[in-house]
């Protein structure tokens, strides 16, 4: 037994010490004067529960907003909406989540209450819900049809329940929350297994003019009771909100963040496990750009793991309009955010509101569609596979080639204590790559405050890109670049780090059109370039779409007449870019302004609201000119007399960004440019808490000559009442003046 026992000893110390233990907690508290390395060490020990680790790698959700608004055409309800408005004549709830399952989501959450107060699912506690609706006289369950449907295809469920309610009468008693305890325990009991409960902050009057006081500390009770595997977000303990409803994350999103609990000693025990009173009420500012820090977490009286959610809608409003079924955001923008949310330690909750048939619309499920085979091309093949991967040093189990593997249970890890380790990838040969994924193994925290990617150049390394913090996941975008050797770099760690999946990826070919478009007096030259000169560019001029068999590029193009570019590259897997399109005008005019735009938005052209493009929403893509509190006043000089039957201009609406409508629009005309007749003037009948679309045309239509247009739009200056920003300088965004002329 001697000879026995002391190599086995031998070996488990050897074990020990060459790699580290994995974390078992979520929370840690810190006490008063702690050293920063001290509390440091702590951070890096904080790793998620079973709950949160589960929620991380289901990576993209599907929110369906559905409800009386869909049918109002509204965003908000007023609660007092007649219930015979809801009824879906086409209601198919396995559509939903085909579609869903085609874009590669893993979980639909429903609204099954907005701040409507409208129920769709049979409750007992109140009237206003389908069973007072027409749909299925009265019989319909939407809640039950969707479990079911998610249950039936694997796909995983959730809810979302308003805690706002226009409509119910107790809203602001004490009652309330009983009424609530009693609608959330009917979700959590009838439907099945429920994966996660959403919740926002929505805290308005109700039908009596009452704010309620919210008893989440119950709420969070009875879902751990009923459900105690369902995670809760995001005005909840496991999951937190990204800050913004973009789609865009932080490039340094931390998972372990400072909280300020009540009681430490119950946080510690309870924390996201089971709250009991004074545990967990989400506070402070969660949407700093700065979060997890070390700045930040040393001045904390406690650290929490508390990841990131990133939530927007695949249109511009959250329920559907069908206004919008043409500005459904494109794969091209979908990818972009998901690069940004996914790719940066979030998970990304992709709202698809379905329309009055109960059916999400074909547009948007085309486009989910065509994202999936998007990802797919990009992220399908890993071009490091083959390679011959090896560690500054590795802790014992760990081999450096595990991170060529996808499944969950490898990983690769420094020897204890190492905080700036490196990995080189021998790869099979040269490749060409511009995406970078790298993958932390979190059971063991998320550790890595710095890293880079670097290839092998002569006899030198040279850095191709560098980081921040990676986390669960980490897609890390550049210029391609083609090299047979690589190397990652990790340059600062809290702990040794643990790598869970390494890749190398190419995106879709880019291409670029220089300048991108605009308006011209005479002529003007146009450059269409590939990230690689090997790519052939194919394009059009007639406004067709391009392919292989289009105009193939050769070099600039001079152009004299107003004329549509659409191009497209295509590399040598024969993977096609995302299409470009420029619209180049020939003008023969010109516009000044008597306020100047706000410099924060410089545009692509100095006549961007004359260079007949329609924009899309985005206030920042150049296409905008923006007014901080101010109204805008706009001179035009058409260069002849011309012949009108109207004029128009477009303006933005995005209260969630500070950018409201003009409260008017007036339109002036002159022969001299001296003195100006009024053409008309257009009101906005909107308010801006009701108005769904992503923006406003002021249309006047009216006979005139003239040579010099004058138009002035009316900034309401400041954020109007009842906003969050009340009182605050606003924003006013312009995209287009077009003329209907003779």
């Amino acid at each position: 037994m001697k000879h026995f026992f002391f190599p086995l000893f031998l070996a488990v110390s050897i074990l020990t010490s060459c790699r580290e233990s994995q974390p078992k907690r979520n929370y840690v508290a810190i006490k008063a004067g702690e050293k920063s390395e001290s509390i440091i060490a702590k951070a890096s020990r904080v790793a998620p529960s079973k709950r949160q680790v589960a929620w991380q790698e289901l990576e993209f959700t599907m929110f369906a907003h559905f409800g009386m608004n869909t049918f109002t055409n509204r965003e908000w309800g007023e609660g007092t909406e007649d219930p015979a408005l809801f009824n879906p004549s086409a209601f198919d709830a396995k559509q939903w989540v085909k579609v869903a399952a085609d874009a590669g989501m893993k979980m639909i959450i429903i609204t099954a209450k907005h701040h409507d107060g409208f129920c769709l699912w049979q409750t007992d506690f109140t009237k206003h819900c389908v069973k007072s609706s027409p749909w299925m006289d009265g019989k319909g369950d939407v809640v039950g049809a969707l479990a079911k449907a998610c249950q039936d295809a694997g796909m995983k469920f959730g809810v979302y329940l308003s805690p706002w309610d226009r409509h119910e009468q107790s809203y602001g008693t004490d009652q309330y929350n009983d009424y609530f305890v009693n609608q959330l325990t009917e979700l959590l009991t009838k439907y099945g297994t429920i994966d996660e409960v959403w919740f926002d902050g929505a805290c308005g009057e109700g039908p009596n003019g009452k704010r309620q006081v919210y008893d989440w500390l119950r709420f969070y009770s009875t879902i751990r009771k009923l459900q105690p595997n369902a995670t809760i977000a995001v005005m909840g303990p496991d999951v937190r909100w990204v800050g913004t409803e973009s789609g865009y994350g932080r490039p340094t999103e931390w998972s372990v963040v400072p909280y300020q609990a009540n009681n430490n000693e119950k946080v510690s025990a309870n924390s996201q496990q089971a709250p009991t009173d004074g545990v967990f009420i989400p506070a402070g500012d969660m949407m700093q750009q700065d979060l997890g820090s070390r700045s930040k977490i040393i001045q904390a009286p406690a650290l929490i793991w508390y990841p990131s959610e990133v939530d927007v809608s695949i249109r511009p409003g959250w329920f559907y309009h069908p206004a919008e079924d043409e500005r459904v955001k494109t794969p091209e923008k979908l990818l972009d955010i998901w690069f940004a949310s996914v790719g940066q330690n979030s998970l990304l909750l992709l709202n698809v509101p379905p329309d009055k048939r109960g059916l999400i619309h074909e547009n948007d499920a085309a486009i989910l569609k065509e994202f999936k085979s998007v990802r797919d091309m990009i992220f399908n093949e890993n071009l490091a596979d083959g390679a011959k991967v090896e560690a500054s040093s590795s802790a014992f189990g760990t081999n450096p080639s595990n991170v060529l593997d996808r499944s969950t249970d490898k990983f690769w890890m420094p020897k204890k204590g190492e905080t700036t380790p490196f990995l080189t990838f021998e790869l099979t040969g040269e490749k060409t790559f511009d995406c970078l994924e790298i993958r932390e193994n979190i059971l063991y925290g998320q550790r890595v405050e710095q890293f880079s990617i670097e290839v092998w150049k002569g006899e030198h390394w040279r850095e191709v890109s560098r980081a921040t913090t990676v986390g669960y996941s980490r897609f890390l975008r550049f210029e391609p670049v083609t090299a047979s050797k690589v190397r990652l770099r990790i340059i600062q760690s809290r702990a040794t780090p643990a790598l869970a999946f390494v890749a190398l990826h190419k995106r879709l070919p880019g291409l670029t059109i220089k300048p991108e478009s605009g308006a011209f007096l005479d002529s003007i030259k146009v450059a269409l370039s590939s990230d690689s000169d090997s790519y052939p560019i194919f394009y059009t001029t007639d406004g067709t779409n391009p392919d292989e068999k289009s105009l193939k590029f050769n070099g600039p193009l001079s152009l004299k007449q107003s004329t549509l570019i659409k191009a497209i590259a295509i590399d040598g897997r024969g993977v096609k870019s995302f299409s470009r399109t420029g619209n180049f005008v020939k003008a023969q005019f010109s516009i000044r302004f008597s306020n100047p735009p706000s410099p924060k938005y410089l545009p692509k052209n100095q006549i961007i609201l004359l260079d007949g493009r329609t924009s899309d929403p985005d206030f920042a893509n150049g296409d905008w000119l923006g007014w901080e509190g101010k109204d805008m006043i706009a001179d035009i000089d058409l260069g002849e007399m011309k012949e009108f039957k109207g004029i128009s201009a477009d303006f933005l609406n995005s209260p969630g960004s500070w950018i409201f409508l003009p409260s008017e629009v007036e339109f002036e005309f002159s022969s001299n440019g001296r003195s100006f007749e009024t053409a008309g003037r257009v009101i906005n009948d909107k308010r801006w808490d009701t108005f769904a679309g992503a923006r406003k045309e002021f249309d006047l239509t009216k006979s005139f000559k003239a040579r010099y247009l004058r138009v002035k739009a009316v900034s309401l200056k400041t954020c109007p009442a009842g906003h969050a920003g009340a009182g605050n300088p606003c924003w006013m965004f312009a995209d287009e003046i077009k003329f209907n002329v003779n």
